[in-house]
């Protein structure tokens, strides 16, 4: 059995970052599967151009694309703390998780550097529209997930064959 150990995230950037995202490219396309590629390509993009994350987290290889480690974590702590709601609406044979923001001034945009700040609002500007399937699809073609296996860590040195956001 493979130990996953926990990173340590900055965890001020990582809620910021899903705050931004909710505030900035919530619309109907804006479930739990988009808001994880949608912080994939924050970190993997920034750790391109920087060598490192802006969340700090790492990201497992999953079916749908990758996601990151502790975002379940960083999601209840935002609900708990009435920053976010979250609704299940159904969907096809399933359902999908949905945010809404209900503190807007929670939202600290402060803590980013003027580079992650320009990212996020590439990628909100760059995805916000994209259906969920299209997003999920474009991650499975990029090396990162790509070269890595089920239920693995994403090897952020594959960020390097992102083209998306190139300086």
């Amino acid at each position: 059995m493979v130990k996953l150990t926990r990173p340590k995230i900055d965890e001020r950037a990582y809620k910021n970052a899903v705050l931004f995202f909710i505030k900035y490219c919530n619309n109907q396309y804006l479930h739990a599967t988009k808001l994880n590629k949608l912080l994939y390509y924050l970190d993997f993009v920034y750790f391109r151009d920087h060598k490192k994350s802006v969340t700090g987290d790492v990201y497992i290889h999953q079916g749908y694309g990758p996601v990151p480690s502790r975002i379940d974590e960083i999601l209840a702590t935002l609900k708990n703390e009435g920053i976010i709601d979250t609704e299940a609406v159904d969907y096809k044979d399933g359902e999908l998780i949905r945010f809404e923001l209900k503190n807007p001034k929670k939202l600290n945009e402060s803590v980013f550097s003027p580079e992650q700040k320009k990212l996020l609002k590439q990628i909100c500007d760059e995805f916000g529209n994209w259906p969920t399937e299209k997003i999920v699809a474009q991650t499975h073609l990029e090396a990162p997930w790509f070269y890595s296996k089920p239920y693995e860590i994403v090897d952020y040195a594959y960020a390097r064959d992102i083209d998306f956001f190139r300086q």
